[in-house]
């Protein structure tokens, strides 16, 4: 295949195919009809000699031959995107830039009301997503494919290949009702004990810090767990208008407190060790001036710094 009879716009249709799985959808991303995908479906088939993508039920699936390139398609791109960026730095209050943030609910309730609120005064046409990522790994290959700028949370280092900034260390904070009979600023080992709880166990290494320590102080399975939390959604009501204590990270149990005066806090009995969260990147996007944009404004949200105006 010579490279100066291909149109480079093909490998933007075969990207989009594989990350929507539709042909329709695809055309959506990048303001095209279906025809005019499908014709460049067609095109593509030519060029490689294979069909590239099948119709299923489950939507458009790639072949072994799309599987093969992909990575080297999303190379291709991304480096001419690092081209066009170098000539054109990011520009936050002209911009209307998607950038999409992995992090769980957590991350989500304490960092994004902060993140929203500052972007909108020095880049208003700026939009976010944040995506979710069950486990290190999935958080690691989202960075790998460019499906994600950043990611944040407790999740161990990515290693090689990517770049990392420490956003702070963090323990835990009990979360209780106002009302609460329990009036210690320092709970007892007693009082801890006595109580019923109420636990959230979400994905990166925060729970597993809270879950060594209560084992290594011989209370993991005295604890009184009343109920046993898969979201984060509704913690604060449901603490508020009970006798339960919530164990939570301090920064996510301020961000709680804050939204409901029916909550305070509380100190543990016992010390945690600190665990660490992270903003991580991919190596690629480290001089792309509206990841860095990006970077730079969520510290200063994280840390309460001036905020950034331009890269």
């Amino acid at each position: 295949m010579n490279i100066n009879t291909v149109d480079l716009n093909l490998f933007l249709v075969f990207r989009a195919i594989y990350v929507t799985r539709s042909v329709t959808q695809a055309g959506d991303s990048l303001n095209m009809t279906q025809s005019a995908v499908s014709n460049a479906l067609k095109r593509l088939r030519e060029r490689f000699d294979d069909p590239l993508f099948v119709r299923t039920p489950s939507g458009m699936e790639p072949t072994p031959m799309a599987r093969e390139i992909i990575d080297l398609v999303e190379e291709g791109i991304e480096k001419f995107t690092r081209a066009i960026d170098q000539a054109r730095r990011f520009e936050p209050a002209q911009s209307d830039r998607r950038f999409r943030l992995a992090m769980n609910d957590i991350g989500q309730f304490v960092l994004m009301p902060g993140l929203l609120s500052a972007a909108h005064g020095i880049a208003p046409g700026v939009r976010f997503e944040t995506v979710g990522a069950s486990s290190a790994e999935e958080a690691r290959d989202l960075l790998i494919e460019g499906k994600i700028d950043v990611a944040i949370g407790s999740w161990p280092l990515f290693g090689q290949g990517f770049c990392r900034a420490k956003m702070c260390d963090e323990t835990f904070v009990v979360v209780l009702g106002a009302g609460h009979e329990i009036v210690s600023e320092t709970l007892s080992t007693e009082e801890y004990l006595a109580a019923e709880h109420l636990t959230y166990r979400p994905s990166g290494a925060s729970d597993a810090a809270l879950q060594q320590t209560l084992f290594a102080h011989g209370l993991l399975a005295q604890r009184k767990v009343v109920l046993t939390a898969a979201h984060s959604l509704g913690l604060d009501r449901v603490v508020a208008s009970s006798r339960l204590l919530l164990t939570v990270p301090s920064r996510l149990a301020r961000a709680m407190v804050e939204a409901n005066a029916g909550l305070r806090l509380a100190h543990l009995p016992f010390a945690v060790t600190p665990f660490q969260i992270w903003m991580q990147w991919h190596e690629r996007f480290d001089s792309d001036s509206g990841n860095r944009w990006l970077r730079t404004l969520t510290e200063a949200v994280f840390h309460s710094l001036p905020l950034p105006i331009v890269a």
